[in-house]
């Protein structure tokens, strides 16, 4: 019996499930879940109406394998930035590394916006299981980004850690909304925006915020 892993390389070099994934993903991303059924997704990827089932068992899991997918790249990018950053980093390489990871593959391509809609339709509509998001991104990323800020700034106790990188996060998903908006020209007022600018703001803010937590946890 193939073990787990044989079994995940050959679905990933499986150019029909490949196709129905690409096309699961750019479906769901048009037409959320509810809005896309298993014939638009085997009809954009040109295969017959019984190769969701085959593959991965029915819509829903359909649905959960382009998450997982997408989720687990984007950790991965993440995770991987961080470790590159070496045993004693500085506090502002670490944040404005992290935030490079967050951003970058989530706009300026076709692919990336893509994924950004299905995280923002996801948000809303909360189909998965919550042991899916927490497993493939939040623990992971979490845990990379945390053991980050403790070399560059080991005076932070574990509680007051996780804060400063919640805060962080829900800054730089903040942008990601404000830039979505630009890029569709829909600004409601909006003006001002340099995304560059932006995230310099957050790298320097955030520092002297985390610094500033680390000198009140000091005796």
């Amino acid at each position: 019996m193939a073990s787990p892993l044989v079994n995940a390389k050959r679905e990933s070099n499986d150019p029909a499930r490949t196709r129905l994934l690409e096309a699961a993903a750019a479906c769901f991303a048009a037409k959320g879940y509810s809005g896309t059924t298993v014939r638009d997704i085997t009809s954009r990827a040109g295969c017959n109406v019984s190769a969701v089932t085959y593959h991965f068992g029915g819509k829903r899991k359909a649905y959960e394998a382009v998450y997982a997918q997408r989720l687990e790249d984007l950790t991965r990018r993440r995770v991987s930035a961080l470790h590159r950053l070496g045993p004693a980093p500085v506090l502002e390489d670490v944040i404005g590394t992290f935030a490079s990871a967050f951003l970058a593959p989530l706009h300026g391509s076709e692919r990336g916006r893509e994924t950004m809609t299905l995280l923002l339709r996801e948000m809303v509509d909360g189909h998965l299981p919550a042991s899916l998001v927490a497993q493939r991104m939040v623990h992971p990323t979490l845990g990379a980004l945390a053991q980050a800020l403790d070399r560059a700034c080991p005076g932070l106790d574990h509680r007051r850690r996780a804060l400063c990188c919640h805060s962080l996060i829900s800054q730089l998903v903040h942008v990601l909304q404000v830039q979505r908006m630009h890029e569709r020209g829909r600004t409601g007022g909006l003006t001002g925006f340099d995304l560059h600018e932006t995230v310099s703001h957050i790298v320097h803010f955030t520092a002297a915020g985390i610094r500033a937590c680390a000198q009140d946890e000091a005796p």
